[in-house]
C-alpha cells in the first residue's frame, strides 16, 4: 500500500474515533448545560409569578432527567411551592381562574401530602423542596409546576 494510502485510512480511523468521543462530551456537558439553563427559566419564570394577598412564595426547584423512569429520554420538570393559610377550596379557585391564564403551560397544581411516602417514589426523587424537611405540618402547602421537553436529548442524564 501506498503512503496515500495509509493516511487515508489514519484519517478515517480518527474520524471513527472522533464522532463518539464527541458526542459523549456534547452529551456530558453541553447539553446538561442546554437544558439546566431551560429548567432555570422556567422556575424563575415560575418564581415571578403575581401571587394575592394571602399567598407566600417559599421556594423553587428543577429536575433535568428521566423523570419517568421509563425509556432513554430526557425532561424537565420546574415547579414552585408556595403557602398559603386561606382555605385549600379558595386556593384551588385562584391557581383556575388566574394562574392557568398567566402561563404558557398547563401547571400542576397538588397540596403538598402529609405523608410524603403518598407521592411516587420517583417523584420524590425529583420534586424536592428543603423547606419541607424543616417544618411540622404541611398544612397549607402547594406545589405548582409542569413537565417539560428538554431543549436537546444530547444529556446522559435521561439515560
Amino acid at each position: 500500500m501506498s503512503l496515500k494510502t495509509y493516511k487515508r485510512i489514519l484519517i478515517a480511523l480518527l474520524i471513527i474515533i472522533a464522532i463518539p468521543i464527541s458526542i459523549f462530551i456534547c452529551a456530558a456537558t453541553i447539553g446538561p448545560a442546554i437544558n439546566n439553563a431551560k429548567a432555570k427559566s422556567i422556575a424563575n419564570k415560575l418564581e415571578q409569578l403575581a401571587l394575592p394577598p394571602g399567598f407566600e412564595l417559599i421556594e423553587s426547584s428543577f429536575f433535568c432527567g428521566n423523570t419517568t423512569g421509563t425509556s432513554n429520554h430526557v425532561e424537565i420538570w420546574a415547579g414552585v411551592l408556595i403557602y398559603s393559610e386561606l382555605p385549600e377550596d379558595e386556593v384551588h379557585q385562584f391557581y383556575e381562574k388566574e394562574l392557568i391564564n398567566h402561563l404558557d403551560f398547563d401547571p400542576l397544581f397538588v397540596p403538598v401530602p402529609e405523608d410524603s411516602s403518598s407521592y411516587y417514589p420517583k417523584m420524590r426523587s425529583f420534586m424536592s423542596f428543603t423547606h419541607l424537611d424543616d417544618i411540622s405540618s404541611v398544612k397549607g402547602y402547594y406545589i405548582i409546576g409542569g413537565y417539560f421537553d428538554a431543549v436537546t436529548q444530547c444529556d446522559l442524564r435521561g439515560h
